[in-house]
């Protein structure tokens, strides 16, 4: 199933699940700022963005699970800066298939926390040094795991936003390199994101009518 195919089931799905009493659907759209530890630079510099579709469904009046299925940009860069007479540039690149599976618990009535781990499947990749393709890079791993924890709260009965943390558990890479970091199972690289998401929901937030 290629990614396209898959964006359509999920809309698809959100749409039919949207008529059921718990269930929810809607799209999602925003933008974030990474770094990938490990790789000797550091700074979220590397700016992208990601776009999908949700399904959430409602538990109790205050938890819900909220699946996504989203496109999402991640990476490092590093700019020459020539005043310092720095001329080395370096960027990386990642096009991921991203799906979360979080738990948010809403507070205040338009204020939620949310918590859990989002499946990575890497679709592509760019890496290059001074502008020039990396010739032998250190291979990516084409599956890995995030852990992610958020902030947000609703705009309107319809639009709610997030401010979102996420760290790999797991190295973005196959094999081990000078200056690799060592997190929670081994040494490696991990991607840091920090995002900002706009979601559209397609059945109004009956808590704000309270």
């Amino acid at each position: 199933m290629n990614l396209r195919t898959g964006f359509l089931c999920l809309f698809m799905l959100a749409g039919l699940l949207a008529g059921a009493q718990r269930f929810n659907g809607g799209i999602l759209l925003g933008g974030n700022v990474s770094q990938v530890d490990g790789d000797t630079w550091s700074g979220y510099y590397k700016v992208g963005f990601q776009a999908g579709g949700l399904v959430s469904l409602r538990i109790s009046p205050r938890s819900s699970f909220q699946m996504e299925m989203e496109y999402f940009q991640k990476g490092s860069r590093k700019n020459a800066d020539t005043e310092k007479e720095d001329y080395t540039s370096y960027l990386l690149r990642l096009h991921y298939l991203e799906i979360p599976v979080l738990y948010q618990y809403t507070f205040a009535r338009r204020f939620f926390a949310e918590i859990g781990p989002a499946v990575d499947v890497l679709l592509g990749s760019t890496e290059r040094v001074n502008d020039f393709d990396v010739p032998d890079p250190v291979p990516l791993r084409t599956l890995n795991v995030s852990g992610v924890i958020g902030f947000g709260g609703c705009i309107t009965r319809h639009l709610k936003a997030d401010i979102r943390f996420s760290y790999s558990l797991y190295s973005i890479r196959n094999g081990t390199a000078n200056g690799y970091r060592k997190m929670l199972f081994e040494y490696g690289q991990y991607n840091n994101v920090l995002a900002l998401t706009f979601y559209w929901e397609f059945k109004p937030n009956k808590n704000l009518d309270r």
